[in-house]
């Protein structure tokens, strides 16, 4: 009797522990992948999805990761590795000889409407020259030189004024400014190490970007471009980025009920042209 309460009992521990494990193993793959269900859209609805890239393909310098239906990805300006050994997460690093910040780069796609979705998180500034600086942006290259609609979760760098930033920007090929507007400014506190899932919303001629308790909107005409291309632009602090996935995307049925709760956090803004003549890191600073 005692020996098959003994058997009993240790195979009821070996049950327990194998459940225990499993459940262990499932939120370590979540965590490698990124695998967390979307956040829900305002603006748009998603279509189709463009691509899903959580980390698991090989990226930086000329390595080219290609996903389903022509979709592909760049990362060539910056450096780019594992954050962890046994991570999918992607860690960006810069030094002041390497010439432009961190970016990635997704294309092979074309779409009017998209909902992009980047969860990220910034690392410690270091160094005097350190920036923590998230962008994503959606450009119609080679039609468009700058970006249809710029989305800045930008702290402290001085590139731009530093907020939560809503921009549009078209140059000469020369990189010659032929139009620059911040269409949104709103302010901005974030804390390093910790991720945040940004979401940029591009509907017809207007664009909701949220972060946390963040909110920027903007409704203008050049929102409506083509976007073939969206990239990523991180600061010169380590940035790490777990997963980003992209959508097409229609209007939402119930954006006009649903738009001024959406916006009630929001501070109100007119959309004004750069003068960037006028700009020195005190005063841009001091606008945030």
């Amino acid at each position: 009797m005692n020996t098959q309460r003994s058997s009993f009992f240790a195979a009821l521990r070996t049950c327990v522990c194998l459940v225990l494990l499993a459940a262990c193993t499932g939120a370590a793959a979540r965590e490698q992948s990124g695998d967390d269900p979307a956040v829900p859209t305002v603006l748009a609805s998603r279509g189709k999805l463009i691509l899903d890239d959580d980390g698991s393909l090989h990226r930086g310098g000329k390595t080219i990761a290609s996903f389903n239906d022509g979709a592909r990805l760049r990362a060539g300006a910056g450096a780019w590795e594992r954050a962890a050994p046994k991570s999918n997460g992607w860690r960006s690093t810069w030094n002041r000889e390497m010439g432009h910040t961190p970016v990635a780069s997704y294309q092979g796609f074309r779409a009017d409407n998209l909902v992009v979705e980047v969860t990220f998180r910034y690392g410690d500034i270091t160094k005097p020259w350190h920036t923590q600086c998230f962008r994503i942006a959606a450009d119609d290259r080679p039609q468009v030189t700058g970006h249809v609609v710029s989305a800045w979760a930008n702290p402290n760098n001085d590139f731009i004024e530093t907020g939560f930033l809503l921009q549009h920007i078209r140059k000469t090929p020369k990189k010659e400014i032929l139009e620059d507007l911040l269409l949104d400014h709103q302010p901005i506190t974030v804390e390093p190490k910790v991720w945040y899932t940004a979401t940029l919303e591009i509907v017809d001629d207007e664009s909701l970007f949220r972060m946390d308790n963040h909110v920027a909107y903007a409704k203008a005409e050049r929102i409506r471009m083509s976007k073939n291309l969206v990239s990523l632009t991180m600061g010169t602090t380590w940035h790490e980025i777990k997963r980003v996935r992209i959508w097409q995307a229609t209007a939402n049925p119930e954006w006009v009920a649903k738009k001024a709760d959406a916006l009630k956090s929001r501070k109100p803004f007119d959309p004004v042209v750069h003068d960037y003549g006028k700009w020195d890191s005190r005063t841009i600073r001091d606008r945030s």
